[in-house]
């Protein structure tokens, strides 16, 4: 089962402000990743992945359920 990164992030309890810092972005724009990870790009959704330790199939594919299907895909 795929969880959100919201809920991995609380999983392995951080902070937004740690994963913002890691990733090298303001909180904001943490969060904004949180609501709407179809808009995170590859570098920083693999330095996501590597601080949440998660796949990172589990961040991209996470944010393209079967709704979303018509959405343009950001993450290249």
């Amino acid at each position: 089962m795929k969880l959100s990164l919201d809920a991995w992030r609380r999983a392995r309890k951080i902070s937004q402000k740690e994963m913002a810092e890691a990733c090298n972005v303001s909180i904001v724009t943490y969060q904004n990743w949180e609501r709407n990870p179809g808009k995170i790009k590859i570098d920083d959704a693999i330095r996501i992945a590597d601080k949440l330790q998660i796949p990172l199939d589990d961040i991209i594919l996470s944010s393209h359920s079967t709704e979303n299907a018509t959405e343009e895909v950001y993450v290249v």
